[in-house]
């Protein structure tokens, strides 16, 4: 048999992870604008019959759909972020703005949530050293300031966090509408600080 030495301690030493500010931000501020339109929504309380042996009346109902929507929004502020660090990885331009034609009901950002999660992510990736790189080495052509280039990031993960939301209500809305059992919704673990 051989000794395999344990090097956990070592190992998550080196794991950096990426600021996630902005996860407090949606699970706050989105939330909370969430769960005001469900709760204050008549029509959920004739959806809710079907689900009534699950949750105890439609504030609870109600409420897991909004932590469902947050974790939507939250998993699609990710994907956005992936996107971006796929591009800086194979020296392309930042990702399209891929705004969906139409969105759902409910709003899920309002224009001041918009605002408080652009600016948590500017704060947070502004001092990045890696965002700081890759502006160095491959945008400054495209983008005059660092400053500019942080803000179309920015931008490219609000709208990324309105669609993650979008998309986990379409999922809610098709289960609604055939009485099934509501689509899982899985936070995703934080993101490891891969180059």
């Amino acid at each position: 048999m051989h000794f395999m030495p344990d090097t956990e301690e070592q190992d998550s030493a080196e794991e950096a992870f990426w600021p996630e500010g902005y996860k407090q931000v949606i699970a706050r501020d989105v939330r909370e604008v969430i769960g005001a339109h469900f709760n204050n929504d008549k029509r959920l309380r004739h959806i809710y019959q079907p689900y009534s042996a699950e949750y105890r009346d439609p504030a609870q109902f109600a409420g897991k759909i909004a932590d469902m929507v947050t974790i939507g929004a939250e998993n699609g502020a990710d994907d956005a972020f992936d996107e971006v660090i796929a591009a800086f990885v194979a020296e392309s331009p930042l990702p399209e703005e891929r705004r969906y034609a139409r969105y759902l009901w409910p709003s899920v950002l309002p224009a001041g949530v918009k605002n408080k999660l652009r600016q948590v992510i500017i704060d947070e990736y502004r001092q990045d050293d890696i965002y700081n790189y890759a502006y160095k080495a491959g945008y400054q052509t495209d983008y005059h300031h660092l400053d500019e280039f942080i803000d179309r990031i920015a931008q490219l993960v609000v709208t990324g966090t309105v669609n993650g939301a979008d998309d986990m209500l379409e999922a809610i809305y098709r289960s609604l509408l055939v009485a099934s059992p509501l689509p899982p919704a899985r936070r995703r673990p934080r993101r490891l600080k891969r180059w």
